[in-house]
């Protein structure tokens, strides 16, 4: 992800953005399916899992625009 110091905006870092999304979404499934049967509920991972789904969007969000800034420029 660090590239001499700056963000290197490539389609690995992307995919590992969308992976984190989809593994957190799991997670909170998890807890969600856990809640309705009746288990003990881990309230802080419902919020470490809002938190990586947050971050990987960020990620994911910043990767089109920077994309779309690059694509800006060269024109």
């Amino acid at each position: 992800m660090i590239d001499g110091g700056g963000y290197k905006n490539s389609r690995g870092n992307m995919l590992l953005g969308v992976a984190v999304a989809i593994l957190s979404i799991v997670g909170l499934g998890t807890n969600v399916y856990k809640y309705n049967t009746g288990e003990n509920v881990e309230w802080f991972s419902i919020v470490s899992e809002l938190a990586m789904f947050a971050a990987a969007m960020y990620f994911i969000i910043s990767y089109f625009r920077n994309r779309k800034d690059e694509k800006k420029d060269e024109k």
